[in-house]
Formats: structure tokens, sequence, C-alpha cells
């Protein structure tokens, strides 16, 4: 059996879903192009989160580090398919989004902290004195 050989990617030219929606293509410093399937994506998106976190916490010697990222703009809707979850959506710079389903319980917990932490509640003003 051969070594298997990874393929280094340094940068990213562009990248395109294609018509269907099944795959996203990504081109790069290396002349093949990468297809990934639609059924990967939502682990590809944890997975990098998570490898970025890590890889900035290692090569800085800080393991309390998060990796977090810009936000450009904000939104709060309603989920279309259940009345008792919320959609946060975030806009990064760039356009891109990412949004997360919440229930509105969770939400209104979210309202609690965020009140402490901006300074516009004191602690004895909340049912909640437990950040999360």
């Amino acid at each position: 059996m051969s070594p298997s050989v990874a393929l280094e990617i340094h940068s990213l030219n562009s990248f395109e879903l294609t018509a269907d929606g099944q795959y996203l293509m990504f081109k790069g410093n290396q002349p093949e192009v990468i297809a990934l399937h639609y059924s990967v994506m939502h682990e590809l998106l944890a997975a990098l989160s998570n490898a970025i976190g890590w890889s900035q916490r290692v090569r800085r010697k800080k393991d309390d580090m998060k990796f977090a990222m810009p936000c450009e703009a904000w939104a709060i809707g309603g989920d279309k398919d259940e009345s008792s979850h919320l959609v946060l959506t975030f806009r990064l710079p760039g356009g891109a989004e990412l949004s997360f389903r919440m229930h509105r319980a969770e939400a209104r917990h979210m309202t609690e902290v965020l009140s402490l932490v901006t300074g516009l509640t004191r602690v004895k003003e909340t049912s909640c004195s437990k950040l999360q």
C-alpha cells in the first residue's frame, strides 16, 4: 500500500456552487479543483471553526483563546418551520452569513446575559445570575 499524499492548499482563488447545489468547487494554488458534496458542508464548517480556534491556541500558546469572527451586521427572525425557535443571523465582512437556530427560552436567557455583560442590568435585577 502506497503512503497517502496530502494536497497542500495555501490559498483559495475562487469557489462556486454547482448549478444543482450538489457541490462546492474550490480553486486554489493547486491545479486540481476540489469538489465538496453538500452532505459534508455542515461538518466542514464546524471542523474549520474548531481547527482555527485550536490552531490559534497552539500557535499563541494561550489555552483560553477563543476563535471569533468579525460581525458586520446581525438580524433576528422567526423560524418559519417552528414557532418555538428564533434564527440569529450574523453577516461577516464580505457578505457571507452564518445563521443559528435557537429555542426562544434560550434567547430570553441570552438577553439577560447580554444585559449583564453590557452593564445595562445589574445582577440582582435579573432572574439569572449564572453566565453560560
